[in-house]
């Protein structure tokens, strides 16, 4: 009797352990309505990924319990310091986070922004993401006197898709666990054979 329930005590510590586990979620947003002509497009994407753990267990994975982020191709965590090149972290381009949840029911909550411009202010670019209302992204030149502005916003025929793909760690969990198991049954035969 006490081995079932020493079994159970640590199956039920292993579920909680791994619940907290680093997981990578891949998403993607697809079917927007362009802002400038009204028009539906069904196979317009916005798409990102994010490595986090539900650290306190509550269900949500917020801001503070992540530790990558990446959307419209923006690497927004960890912020890294990227002095003399492209992209956020550079003298050229600054990216932030201004919410960001995600209920593991399934539901995502976010808001992000870059901007950036060349060293002497001549040309500029930006992009937004708002879930639920936006995305969008443009760029200027002041010589030139042009610039461009797209933006996406969401409909009720937007959709959502996740893909949660465990830590490497974690998936390695699972064979080690079952090895395990078969290990302690076959031991069991031959103790009581």
């Amino acid at each position: 009797m006490k081995k079932y329930l020493l079994s159970a005590v640590l199956s039920l510590a292993g579920l909680s352990a791994a619940h907290a586990e680093p997981r990578v979620w891949h998403f993607t947003y697809r079917g927007f309505v362009d802002a400038a002509t009204g028009v539906f497009n069904p196979q317009m994407e916005l798409k990102g990924e994010f490595v986090g753990e539900d650290r306190n267990a509550d269900g949500v994975v917020t801001l503070d319990e992540l530790s990558y982020f990446e959307s419209q191709g923006h690497r927004f965590l960890p912020k890294v310091a990227n002095p003399g090149g492209s992209g956020c972290g550079s003298h050229y381009l600054s990216c932030s986070v201004y919410n960001f949840s995600y209920a593991l029911t399934g539901q995502l909550d976010y808001t992000v922004g870059t901007h950036g411009a060349d060293e002497f202010y001549n040309r500029w670019w930006f992009s937004d993401t708002v879930t639920g209302s936006h995305f969008s992204q443009g760029s200027g030149d002041i010589f030139h006197e042009e610039n461009w502005v797209s933006r996406y916003n969401w409909s009720d025929k937007t959709t959502f898709s996740m893909l949660s793909v465990p830590e490497p760690t974690t998936a390695l969990m699972l064979p080690a666990g079952l090895a395990l198991m078969y290990w302690v049954r076959a031991r069991r035969r031959t103790l009581f054979a």
